[in-house]
C-alpha cells in the first residue's frame, strides 16, 4: 500500500487587525494630501485675486492720472447724478486739453452772438499740427469769456494748401451766446478741449468706476454706450463710493483720490475660508496735479 501525503499550501489572508491598520494609514495619508491640496488651492486663489486687484487698481490710476494731467480747467466735484458736490465726492469733471492753436477766419470787429458756423485754419505741419476737431469737441476762443463754449456738432475739412494749412468749417451745436471782439491785430486764435468726467457709480454687485470721454454730450450716466468701464471692483467700505476731493497745498490745487479696490474674483471661495474683508483689498491715497495747476 502506498500512502501519499498531500501537502496543502497555506491560504491564510490578512487579519482584520491588519486591514484596519492599513485603512487607518491610508485615511491619514489621504487626509494629509487633501489638506495640502486644499491649502494650495486656497492660496493660489487668494494670490490670483490679489494680483487682479493690483492690476485693476494700477490701470485705473494710470488712466485717471493721464487724463487729469491734461486738465485745462480746474476740476469740479460732482455726484452720481452730475450735480455739484463737495469733498469727498463720487466724481470729478473738467475740460481735457486736446490741442491748438487754430486761427479764426473772421471779418469785421466782432463775431456776432448768433453765430453758429465758424471757419478756422489749422497747421498740418507734422511738427506743429493741431488735431482735427470731432463732434462734441469744444472750441475755446482766446480772449473771449470762458462761458463761451463753442461746442462742435459737425466738421467739414478742406484740402491742405501748399503752406501746410487746412481750412475747416465747423458747425456749432448752439449759438455762441455772446459777441466776441476781434483784437486790433486782426488775428483771433482758439484751442480745442473736451469735457470729460470720472464717476464711481453703483453697478453689478458693488461700485464701478466710469470714464465719460464726452461728458457734455452724455444724455444718461447709466448708458453703457456713453462711458468706458475702467473697473467694476471698487470697494464697498466706507468712503469707497466717494473717492474724489479737492485739496489745496500752499497756493496750488490738486485732486485728491482715495481709491479702494477689492477683487470680485473667487470671492465666494475665499469668503468660506477667510472672513477678513481685507484679504484682497487695496487702497491708494494720491494727489494728482491738473495741467491748469499754477505750479
Amino acid at each position: 500500500m502506498i500512502i501519499r501525503r498531500l501537502q496543502f499550501q497555506s491560504t491564510r489572508a490578512f487579519t482584520l487587525v491588519e486591514i484596519m491598520v492599513a485603512l487607518s494609514v491610508a485615511v491619514v495619508v489621504g487626509l494629509a494630501v487633501f489638506t495640502i491640496l486644499n491649502t494650495a488651492m486656497f492660496m493660489a486663489a487668494r494670490n490670483l485675486s490679489v494680483n487682479l486687484t493690483n492690476n485693476s487698481e494700477r490701470k485705473s490710476l494710470d488712466r485717471i492720472e493721464e487724463v487729469l494731467q491734461q486738465a485745462n480747467t480746474m476740476p469740479t466735484l460732482i455726484t452720481t447724478t452730475g450735480a455739484a458736490a463737495t469733498s469727498p465726492a463720487a466724481g470729478v469733471t473738467f475740460d481735457y486739453y486736446l490741442g491748438g492753436p487754430y486761427v479764426l477766419n473772421v471779418t469785421g470787429s466782432t463775431i456776432p452772438s448768433s453765430t453758429t458756423v465758424l471757419t478756422i485754419v489749422r497747421s498740418t505741419n507734422v511738427v506743429s499740427s493741431a488735431p482735427l476737431p470731432n463732434p462734441g469737441d469744444v472750441l475755446m476762443i482766446n480772449g473771449a469769456p470762458s462761458t463761451i463754449r463753442a461746442r462742435i456738432s459737425s466738421v467739414v475739412a478742406g484740402a491742405p494748401n501748399a503752406a501746410a494749412q487746412q481750412t475747416l468749417t465747423v458747425t456749432l451745436a448752439n449759438q455762441l451766446g455772446a459777441a466776441v471782439p476781434i483784437p486790433t491785430t486782426g488775428v483771433l486764435t482758439a484751442y480745442l478741449v473736451r469735457m470729460v468726467a470720472f464717476i464711481v457709480m453703483p453697478g453689478g454687485n458693488g461700485n464701478e468706476l466710469h470714464y465719460y470721454g464726452s461728458y457734455e454730450t452724455v444724455s444718461s450716466l447709466t448708458n453703457p454706450t456713453q462711458y468706458v468701464l475702467l473697473t467694476d471692483q471698487v470697494g464697498l467700505l466706507t468712503g469707497a463710493a466717494t473717492p474724489f476731493s479737492l485739496v489745496q497745498i500752499q497756493s496750488a490745487s490738486f485732486v485728491g483720490l482715495s481709491f479702494q479696490v477689492r477683487s470680485n474674483q473667487f470671492d465666494q471661495r475665499l469668503s468660506r475660508k477667510q472672513a477678513d474683508q481685507f484679504n484682497t483689498f487695496s487702497r491708494v491715497d494720491v494727489y494728482i496735479r491738473p495741467k491748469i495747476n499754477p505750479l
